[in-house]
């Protein structure tokens, strides 16, 4: 009786040559990085693989038992270690993350705070200039009342005068001087015919008394005679045209 021959086993230089592909490809994918997706991927090559090899191998007793269980073994280590890495890539890449997302975090929190104070110095700032505004408003205002009250008795001074000056009777004769002061040694002038002569009118051109160039805008006080100029006036003492003294005098300007 012949006995049948064995079924031919895996040389054990093509189990090493198996053992040392899946220490390569765990390794070449633990240098690229892979994801999770590609770790899945890579462990369900792994099984692929075992599983073609638990087809493809006959379960024998002895030394070829042995290598079987061997490489079994082998390869469920290499699968377990390379399931740890993946896990430690993970984590580590997990951390590094929350690292990354902390910083960006921590700095755009910076970049808010520094803006939002910003913020508070310029609405501050406008606030004061606001008030401010408001502070020189009121006193434009205040200003503006003053300066309308001063014109308007500017105006009515003005015109009071022209109708003092246009009401005056001329002293001693003299032909272009007002006045309506009469001392205790001073009359009112009269014509030939006994009546007292018209003032000059108040808008005819005045020649000053004292240089009889300039021209007359000084209203002498207290004999209120418009007979001088502004340096004439400042220099004198008595008026040139009544004798009387002088206490003060007026710039009047009727143009």
């Amino acid at each position: 009786m012949v006995t049948p021959p064995l079924p031919p086993t895996p040389p054990v230089g093509g189990q090493d040559q198996y053992t040392e592909f899946l220490a390569l490809a765990a390794v070449d994918l633990a240098k690229r990085g892979a994801t999770l997706q590609g770790t899945m991927r890579s462990h369900e090559m792994v099984a692929g693989y075992k599983r073609k090899r638990d087809e493809q191998l006959v379960p024998v007793f002895g030394v070829h038992h042995g290598q079987q269980q061997q490489t079994i073994v082998v390869d469920d280590v290499l699968l377990n270690h390379a399931s740890k890495l993946w896990e430690v890539l993970a984590k580590q890449r997990q951390r590094h993350m929350r690292l990354i997302t902390s910083a960006v975090e921590d700095r755009a929190a910076k970049r808010l705070k520094a803006k939002d104070e910003e913020m508070k110095s310029i609405w501050v700032r406008n606030q004061a200039l606001k008030d401010q505004l408001r502070v020189l408003q009121r006193e434009a205002q205040a200003w503006y009342n003053i300066v309308r009250s001063k014109e308007a008795a500017a105006n009515v001074l003005r015109s009071d005068l022209q109708r003092v000056l246009a009401q005056v009777v001329p002293g001693r004769g003299v032909d272009d001087a007002n006045s309506c002061y009469w001392g205790d040694n001073q009359v009112a002038f009269h014509g030939y015919n006994g009546e007292v002569s018209k003032p000059e009118a108040a808008t005819s051109i005045r020649r000053c008394k004292g240089c009889g160039q300039g021209k007359a805008m000084e209203l002498l006080l207290p004999c209120r005679h418009l007979c001088m100029c502004v340096p004439c006036a400042a220099m004198a003492r008595v008026c040139p045209l009544c004798g009387s003294a002088k206490t003060n005098s007026i710039c009047v300007n009727l143009s």
